[in-house]
């Protein structure tokens, strides 16, 4: 599962936890996830990707990156026009696969 912007959804504890029905493991992740700033209840945790019209983690469902997306109706951001945008700078900072992942989408389009 590629989210929108090319992150590997499947790769993902919540992901995995949700898709095993695991609420041990996704208690775990939500404690792993808290930080001073931030603050998940495993119900926040549950996560079918992003594509998904049903449960998405919650910062997620925020998320500058999937609004676009699915507000332009596209697959994932390797369909944008205006692929690479300023949306996916710290996704691609964080995770420089998601990048290769798109580049790789748009070879093939």
């Amino acid at each position: 599962m590629i989210a929108y912007c090319g992150l590997n959804c499947s790769a993902y504890p919540a992901y995995i936890a949700t898709q095993k029905d695991d609420y041990e493991e996704i208690k775990k992740v939500a404690e792993q996830w808290s930080n001073e700033s931030m603050s998940f209840k495993p119900e926040d945790i549950y996560c079918d990707g992003c594509n998904s019209d049903e449960r998405v983690f919650s910062w997620c469902k925020d998320c500058p990156t999937r609004n676009c997306c699915r507000e332009h109706q596209l697959e994932n951001c390797a369909y944008c026009t205006d692929y690479f945008c300023d949306n996916l700078k710290k996704t691609f900072g964080m995770d420089p696969t998601a990048k290769e992942r798109l580049d790789d989408i748009r070879k093939n389009l």
